[in-house]
């Protein structure tokens, strides 16, 4: 039996396979989470880095790989295992401690570091993080639904882990401190080390980049620190006077006031276009909901827009969007919610149209349990007439998903109803769908009449995304974005008349099914009856129908508020001198907007 007395013995006979092993683990597991969590990576690397000569080969192999395996090198782990084994002084207990507490900061970094860049695609920065997480983590505790056994079988893989990484230090400390160490192991140790330093004078900031074969932790450092101050002191240095002079719209009238919904669609993004797993069903989902659009007599616009974050964050982009300023992380937003308590109103699209005499009417169907403070917040951020919550719903219904949530069909149809039933002033319907949220599982089904889905019945329970497979999340998917899509055209045909105005924006690319490559951009539709005011939009990037012709982005969120509004005033305005200018890029603080 292989017991700890055979062990030992085994160690003490085979120090450098101990050693090397031990070594090899202990690297390859500060790449791991990034491996883990890039679903377009291969454990090995792909044929495809030894083309194009020897040459880039080398470079491939040695320097920067864009495939994320797990095969690279850490310098500060290797330099600090070799000062272990070549310096005898420094063998001291209280230093292999440090050892460790050491090889945890780069552990724990390495996770956090795959979390937002790979499921978030952002830069890590400690000062933007810490408030998302602050924010975030308790809602997304409430929200999970997970049972309890699945907290306890996390708390004991998490200490089991532990534990196997604190033995494999003290095994790679033991054996490389052991006299039987060969003296080539010693030799190889310390070329290797050599080298790690002269890769990270060489390349500096650039071992920072998880495409590096050579990483840093203190680079990563370094750039993480540079980014949150700069973060930092953009917050604080947020001054809106070029905000309100350049959406300030006092000067224009409208003379006719359509009925104005703005929808965002969650987790509707261009990967639609750019997968084969969903491009044939998505175009046929396109075609066949443009002809219904078009039989019952309304026009449609499309184009791709930049959205400023990726896989999560939608208050990101729709307050980008409402607001016609990047807003890319979440200092930033909660400096805004914060400022506008007190200093008044931000100029935001529907503030703009708020005092045009349109009623602002906010909904949000998902349960958030927020304090009547928190709401009061929000609401005055967004300058909203009437804000429609979870609790003014009265919903008995199954209830699904992310939250969950009731059905978006009947969401929609209830809002519909009563706002135009209560309010008699022109209508600018603000929301957000829900039905289409990540894990896409369990969702509704589309009826023929909304009212029948508000009667109680069981609802499914909550599934686990790590027990779905990809080609199952994939599916998932892409039958809650056909639910979405349908439900839409459905309710716009339902609600419309010759006037109103529908537009339909992707929030950010879905998470899970998504990748890098597949960009920032969303769809974002423009629906109405009124065929010269969808026509007037295709000056600006859109095109005729449902799909695009240009996968490459041409708006941006920030730049939407103030193409709207040109659009509208051009259409609708009345008495004007000139027409409002448009902002491509919205307001960029401390450099002239480019504006057309």
């Amino acid at each position: 039996m292989f017991d700890r007395l055979s062990l030992r013995q085994f160690s003490q006979s085979h120090p450098n396979l101990i050693f090397w092993g031990a070594f090899a683990v202990l690297n390859f597991l500060l790449f791991l989470p990034m491996f883990f969590l890039d679903p377009q990576s291969s454990v090995l690397p792909p044929a495809s880095t030894l083309d194009g000569g020897w040459w880039p080969a080398v470079n491939h192999l040695l320097i920067w790989r864009e495939n994320l395996d797990p095969w690279r090198i850490s310098v500060e782990l290797t330099v600090m295992i070799a000062a272990w084994v070549l310096m005898r002084w420094l063998r001291r207990p209280w230093i292999g401690a440090l050892v460790g507490v050491f090889y945890a900061l780069l552990l724990s970094y390495a996770i956090y570091e795959a979390v937002v860049a790979s499921v978030f695609l952002l830069d890590p920065s400690f000062y933007g993080q810490f408030y998302l997480a602050r924010d975030g983590l308790p809602f997304l505790a409430e929200h999970v639904n997970a049972a309890w056994w699945l907290y306890a079988g996390a708390i004991f893989v998490l200490l089991t882990g532990a534990a196997a990484v604190v033995w494999l230090l003290v095994v790679l400390l033991r054996s490389g401190a052991s006299s039987r160490l060969h003296w080539a192991s010693r030799l190889a140790l310390g070329g290797l080390a050599a080298l790690c330093l002269a890769a990270a004078v060489a390349y500096q900031l650039y071992t920072a980049r998880p495409e590096m074969v050579f990483s840093s932790f203190g680079f990563k450092l370094q750039k993480n620190l540079a980014l949150s101050l700069k973060t930092y002191q953009d917050v604080a240095a947020f001054d809106d006077s070029q905000v309100r002079a350049a959406y300030n719209y006092t000067g224009y009238r409208l003379e006719r006031k359509p009925d104005i919904y703005v929808i965002f669609v969650e987790s509707y993004g261009s990967v639609l276009y750019k997968r084969s797993h969903f491009r044939p069903t998505y175009l046929s989902l396109l075609s066949q909901l443009e002809d219904q659009l078009d039989n019952a007599g309304y026009h449609a616009a499309t184009a791709l827009s930049e959205s400023p974050t990726w896989g999560g964050g939608s208050w990101l982009a729709y307050t980008s969007t409402l607001f016609g300023l990047r807003i890319d992380n979440h200092p930033q937003y909660l400096a805004l919610r914060n400022k506008y308590q007190i200093d008044g109103s931000y100029p935001s699209l529907g503030k703009t149209l708020q005092d045009q005499g349109y009623h602002f009417a906010w909904l949000s169907a998902l349960d958030e349990n927020l304090s009547e403070v928190a709401w009061a917040k929000y609401t005055r951020l967004l300058s909203a007439d009437e804000l429609l919550r979870n609790k003014d719903l009265a919903y008995d219904g199954p209830r699904y998903g992310w939250g969950p949530a009731p059905p978006d069909q009947w969401v929609l149809h209830w809002a519909q109803e009563r706002l135009k039933t209560e309010n008699h002033q022109s209508l600018l319907l603000f929301t957000i769908t829900q039905n289409s949220h990540y894990p896409w599982t369990p969702h509704p089904t589309l009826v023929d009449d909304w009212r029948t889905l508000d009667q109680p019945g069981a609802e499914e329970p909550p599934v686990d995304p790590d027990t779905i497979s990809q080609e199952a999340m994939r599916r998932n998917y892409l039958n809650a974005i056909t639910y979405q899509l349908r439900m839409l055209t459905q309710f716009i045909r339902d609600v419309g008349d010759e006037h109103s105005i529908f537009i339909l924006i992707g929030d950010h690319q879905p998470p899970a099914v998504s990748r890098r490559a597949d960009g920032w951009a969303t769809p974002v539709h423009i629906i109405s009856q009124d065929a010269a005011l969808v026509a007037a939009f295709e000056e600006y990037g859109f095109t005729p129908g449902l799909t695009v012709s240009d996968l490459e982005p041409t708006l941006r969120h920030e730049g939407f508020y103030s193409l709207f509004i040109r659009v509208l005033f051009n259409n609708f305005g009345l008495d004007q001198i000139a027409a409002p200018v448009y902002l491509p890029q919205g307001i960029v603080p401390d450099q002239a907007a480019v504006a057309n």
